[in-house]
């Protein structure tokens, strides 16, 4: 595997690559004296496969232009029209204007006369990760050595003395990406398995991507046209509810009355959102929930739920939720076709089978398949788009989960917490079956199949923050309470594990902080629009510190001057020390980890 990286000025071109296996990084550049190495650069290109971050949009087409001999000049203007999104041609005079629409990529392409020859065996890791983000964040997620911003301007002309500068630059974005890419190894391998099964290349592609293509891919086998189609802006749909969501509550009867009643209006961006007379919170058993065109969520705050000896916590899961909505609600984009079930259906039993057989390259797949295609049913670009049956299927889901809320609430259980796909219950011991077995009720009158997950204890913020307790010590903790991966920004990791440890295992707070050796725990991360600067000093645009006893100044915007928030105290740490410094300020990271404690309504911290 070789990594590759580009550097593009007016009067300075720089390729570098990377070999994973050697860790050799060679350079190939184009300056006034200095001529670009086409040859040796177009036999690596065939003989290796490259992979790159956001290179099939930019690095491949500007490598393209160098190997045909283009200029400095030249390169750095596909460069900047791949940037900013290209121009305009009017009556054959070419004007630079502001634009209400950017030329698409392929536009820009076909202007300058770019093709990516099919020799190049390239995969850009870019859309992989779910949760869209810069290279430089996502090296401060997994904590790279080195966060650095470009250092010269792109409008500079370069000198011989800033090419090394330049140089090193890209250099270190080689081994960002490198670290990026051996974190999502086993994606990309998914990726190749799924590529060889459909004969399609998918290892560019998102999860959403991976589920249009391989839905395409099934659905034109079957002779179906998948051209995407196009909806009015001002659409309305009603809603009707299925056979199987029934009500015992006047209030839960009147709320689908009302929902039936409802118009569900396409607007400009081509998506529903849920009309104003269906977001008033709905009390019920005391507690509240919230619709959404996402899904239902209960709105409990700051809440402490610990199991007593004679009582039972546990979490109940719809597995494959709206899958099974879909396949049950017979619900289907119109324009593919009934023929869009019979594959859809297919797909997901499949899935099952591969799961039921253990074979899980297969069932990672198919779930990619089945989950990632969800959201394109609500994205006008998509061949997918399908605003009605989005609409059906999230409200579907909302009714169904409140249907079984009531049922259990009945049953003598008591609903903590709800979100989309499942809720979290308290009871008695003693009514556990009870509770069991209306679930078992539900499950055969839908066709659903529930998962079950004990806890002994549940700390909440708000429903999409909260530390859930097993049994055995171990721990589920989601927004604030969930460490490291790539979709989240560290922010005072050891103060999230210093609470932790006190609610699961009674651990002063200061015991976690104050023997914690790793500066890793104690750094933020955020991205400053516009770059921040520090006592006068730029840091970048991609920032990360710790909170220091030797500086009291906060970072402020570069543009405006604004503070980041929670920076007073801040020492930026692009790069990570050997050892721990000397002037981290424990008694901060002490005060947040008892703040997050006392967010889950625990006051004794």
């Amino acid at each position: 595997m070789v990594v590759l990286d580009c550097e593009t000025y007016t009067n300075y071109f720089l390729l570098s690559m990377l070999d994973t296996d050697s860790g050799k990084i060679k350079d190939f550049e184009l300056f006034d004296g200095q001529d670009f190495d086409s040859k040796t650069v177009t036999a690596i290109l065939k003989k290796h496969i490259t992979l790159g971050f956001n290179s099939s949009n930019y690095d491949l087409p500007v490598i393209v232009a160098a190997l045909r001999g283009d200029t400095n000049a030249q390169i750095k203007q596909l460069s900047d029209d791949i940037i900013a999104g290209g121009y305009y041609y009017f009556g054959g005079e070419e004007r630079v204007i502001k634009l209400f629409k950017p030329l698409s990529q392929w536009q820009i392409l076909k202007r300058h006369k770019i093709t990516i020859p099919q020799g190049f065996d390239h995969i850009d890791i870019m859309p992989i990760p779910i949760g869209q983000a810069s290279l430089k964040i996502y090296g401060g997620r997994l904590h790279a050595p080195k966060l650095q911003d470009l250092p010269i301007e792109p409008s500079a002309i370069i000198t011989p003395e800033q090419r090394k500068t330049l140089r090193l630059y890209c250099h270190n974005d080689l081994q960002v990406t490198r670290i990026l890419y051996e974190e999502l190894k086993p994606q990309i391998a998914l990726r190749e398995q799924m590529s060889k099964q459909y004969g399609i290349d998918l290892r560019s592609n998102s999860d959403a991507q991976i589920a249009e293509n391989v839905i395409k891919h099934e659905l034109e086998a079957k002779n179906i046209d998948c051209t995407r189609p196009t909806v009015k802006i001002g659409t309305k749909y009603k809603y009707t509810k299925p056979h199987h969501i029934t009500f015992k509550s006047p209030l839960f009867n009147d709320l689908v009355a009302m929902i039936e009643q409802t118009d569900f209006v396409v607007n400009d961006n081509g998506q529903v959102a849920l009309p104003d007379e269906l977001l008033t919170k709905i009390s019920f058993d005391g507690a509240e929930y919230q619709l959404g065109i996402g899904g239902i969520h209960s709105c409990e705050s700051s809440q402490t739920v610990i199991a007593q000896n004679d009582e039972c916590l546990f979490d109940i899961d719809v597995a494959s939720y709206y899958p099974y909505l879909i396949i049950d609600g017979q619900y289907y984009p119109k324009h593919l076709t009934r023929e869009f079930l019979t594959v859809y259906e297919s797909i997901v039993n499949r899935r099952i089978e591969a799961k039921r057989n253990k074979d899980t390259v297969t069932a990672d797949s198919l779930k990619i398949t089945v989950n990632g295609s969800f959201g394109k049913f609500g994205s006008k670009y998509s061949f997918l788009y399908s605003p009605d049956l989005l609409i059906n299927t999230t409200i579907t889901g909302q009714l169904t989960l409140l249907m079984l809320i009531e049922m259990i609430t009945t049953a003598g259980g008591n609903v903590k917490s709800a979100n989309t796909d499942g809720i979290v219950i308290l009871c008695k011991r003693h009514n556990v079956q009870a509770i069991r077995d209306t679930v078992s009720l539900f499950e055969l009158n839908t066709i659903f199949n529930m998962e079950y997950t004990e806890y002994r204890a549940l700390y909440s913020i708000n429903v999409n923050n909260y530390l859930a307790v097993k049994p055995d010590g171990k721990v589920k903790g989601k927004g604030q309470f969930a460490i490291g991966g790539l979709a989240k920004n560290p922010t005072n990791t050891i103060s999230v594990k210093a609470a932790i440890a006190y609610l699961t295992q009674q651990t002063p707070v200061q015991n976690t902080i104050l023997h914690c050796q790793d500066i890793r725990d104690f750094v933020t991360l955020r991205t400053v629009k516009g770059g921040a600067v520090k006592d006068g000093q730029a840091i970048g645009k991609s920032i990360r510190w710790y909170h220091s006893t030797s500086t009291m100044t906060a970072i402020h915007y570069q543009t405006n001057n604004n503070k980041v928030p929670k920076s007073d105290g801040a020492k930026p740490v692009m790069d990570y020390p050997d050892k721990m410094p000397k002037d981290i300020d424990y008694q901060f990271y002490i005060q947040e980890a008892k703040n997050i404690i006392k967010s889950c309504g625990v006051n004794h911290a």
